[in-house]
């Protein structure tokens, strides 16, 4: 408790001496306007023989790439629709009518809301 109240007096006597403190602020820096020249924003300027060179060898990588990452996206996509199944499969193939209060209350938890 006492080093509670410590901790409280030197954080007031902290604000009080940063109170008493004059304002001292670094004068304001002096604003600079410079006029730009109002560029084309439909230039394109042409590719240079080392941005191509780059260009090719990326779109080999991304091309091997993308067709990694489409066959990832198919088995997940084939994956989560074997599991929507077999929830949906559960859930026809179960009565919850004649099941136990929790068998009842966790068939409501994974079936009620899927469409029949």
């Amino acid at each position: 408790m006492g080093f509670e109240r410590n901790i409280v007096r030197k954080g007031l006597a902290f604000v009080v001496v940063l109170n008493a403190l004059p304002a001292t602020a670094a004068p304001p820096e002096p604003l600079v306007v410079t006029r730009l020249s109002d560029p084309d924003p439909n230039y394109v300027p042409p590719p240079s023989e080392r941005t191509l060179a780059r260009r090719s060898a990326e779109a080999d990588e991304a091309a091997t790439i993308s067709a990694a990452m489409q066959e990832f996206g198919q088995a997940l996509g084939q994956a989560a629709m074997a599991q929507q199944r077999a929830v949906e499969e559960r859930c026809r193939s179960t009565d919850a009518s004649s099941a136990s209060s929790e068998d009842r209350l966790a068939w409501e938890a994974a079936c009620r809301y899927l469409r029949r």
